[in-house]
């Protein structure tokens, strides 16, 4: 965590992350969340090895200027079909927003 702090959430616990914070997701994964409960902006370095997935999030993402943040956006059920296909393509599997309650 570089700056702030993100609820994070596995099927076995979920606690918070604050600055300096490190979040280890194992290879092969775990269903896993993160989420910032805060009305302050949280920064979070996302390392993936091996590479590879950077494909995934640049293929949903959409470019912007390093030092502009985006709200979230709203997703709606064909948002949601044309990400979970980019995903399957990518070997990724999502579940519901609800999945981990």
């Amino acid at each position: 965590m570089l700056e702030g702090e993100i609820q994070v959430k596995n099927e076995s616990q979920t606690y918070t992350a604050g600055k300096g914070s490190f979040v280890n997701i194992p290879l092969g994964g775990m269903v896993h969340c993160f989420k910032n409960k805060s009305n302050e902006v949280a920064k979070l370095l996302c390392i993936v090895v091996p590479s590879g997935l950077e494909d995934f999030f640049l293929e949903i993402g959409k470019p912007i200027n390093s030092i502009t943040f985006l709200p979230p956006p709203v997703i709606d059920t064909a948002g949601m079909e044309r990400i979970k296909t980019i995903a399957e393509k990518h070997g990724q599997v999502l579940y519901p927003p609800d999945y981990l309650g």
